[in-house]
Parts: C-alpha cells; sequence; structure tokens
C-alpha cells in the first residue's frame, strides 16, 4: 500500500469515527437532560478536528483558528470567549461566559442581559457545518493531508483504528467424577 493510500484509508478512519462517536451521539443528548454533555461533546469534537488541522500549535491557538476557519462567520467575533468557555466546561463544568440553552435557536449568539447565549441545536448544526467544510479542504490540500499525518503518526494525536473483538468458548476439562455413581460429569 502507498503512502498516500494509507493517508486516504487513514482519512476515511478518521472520518467514520468521528461521524459515528460525535455527529451520531450528539442530538441523543439535544434535550434539558443532556444539553450540559452536548456542549461538552461539541466542544471535544472541535478539539479533536483542530489537532489533526493544526498539529504544530498550541491547543487554544489551533481551537481559536478552528472556530475562525470552519465555523459560520457569526462565530468569528467570539473565538476568544469559546476558547474560555471550552476550559471552563470541560475543566470545572462551568459555560461562563455563555448561558447555553436548549430549544432557542432565535437565542443563538444573541445577548441578554450582558450575557452571550448559545443553543444546543444551533451550535451542534454548525459543528456539522464545520467538520464538512475541514473534511472537504481535508481531501483537497495537499498542506492539510501532511498536517493530518503528523497528527495521527504523533503520540499525542495517534490514529484511531477500528478492531473486531471476537469471543471464543474455552471447554473446560471434563472428567468422569467418582462420587457420581450414575455417569455423571464434573468440571475440572
Amino acid at each position: 500500500m502507498t503512502e498516500l493510500q494509507e493517508l486516504s484509508e487513514a482519512a476515511a478512519e478518521y472520518r467514520r469515527h468521528f461521524d459515528q462517536y460525535f455527529l451520531g451521539v450528539i442530538p441523543r443528548l439535544l434535550n434539558e437532560d443532556g444539553m450540559f454533555l452536548s456542549f461538552m461533546s461539541v466542544l471535544i469534537a472541535v478539539d479533536s478536528l483542530a489537532g489533526v488541522y493544526l498539529p504544530d500549535k498550541g491547543t487554544g491557538e489551533r481551537f481559536r483558528a478552528f472556530f475562525s476557519d470552519f465555523f459560520p462567520a457569526s462565530y468569528g467575533a467570539h473565538a476568544a470567549e469559546l476558547w474560555q468557555f471550552r476550559n471552563h466546561m470541560i475543566h470545572s463544568m462551568n459555560p461562563q461566559p455563555f448561558m447555553i440553552l436548549c430549544r432557542n435557536s432565535r437565542m443563538h449568539l444573541c445577548e441578554s442581559s450582558g450575557v452571550r447565549m448559545l443553543n444546543a441545536e444551533d451550535f451542534y448544526a454548525d459543528l456539522i457545518t464545520a467538520s464538512r467544510a475541514y473534511f472537504s479542504a481535508l481531501y483537497a490540500d495537499l498542506e492539510l493531508q501532511n498536517r493530518f499525518a503528523q497528527r495521527i503518526k504523533a503520540g499525542d494525536g495517534g490514529r484511531a483504528r477500528s478492531i473486531n473483538v471476537v469471543e471464543s468458548v474455552k471447554t473446560a476439562a471434563i472428567t468422569k467424577s467418582p462420587e457420581d455413581q450414575e455417569g455423571g460429569f464434573a468440571e475440572t
């Protein structure tokens, strides 16, 4: 297999995992009970994509750059606050400097009483838009492919691999029980 074929396979596998574990699961959290975890999941998904996008940059710089470069332009002015939000949510389960909402699309990125709001469904939808834009760019841009390859080869990035777990049944040694005069068997 050539290096290009291996990279292509790795990118496809990465996207399958991303779609399965993030895009496929987050919708189940888009309700009042799961809203908090939906935001955390979107932030982790962005961290994951930002890592393969700019592996040579620090976590904060690549996170902000990913928002600026792939999320809708309406997020651009809030990149610094989104980085604070990410840190507060991941490290202390605190949504500041935002207020988080669910089922209030009309309030997404609006301000009320000096606090900007994020709506869970819109945040997730914008993750879909951003991830599609990133993967389209990855497939077309040699520089992005080189960065992707660098990150998945790194010890702190790594390549997600699909594995199959096969269960097997081992037979226990079966012997005739001396206590069983009727011909029964006992495990040993």
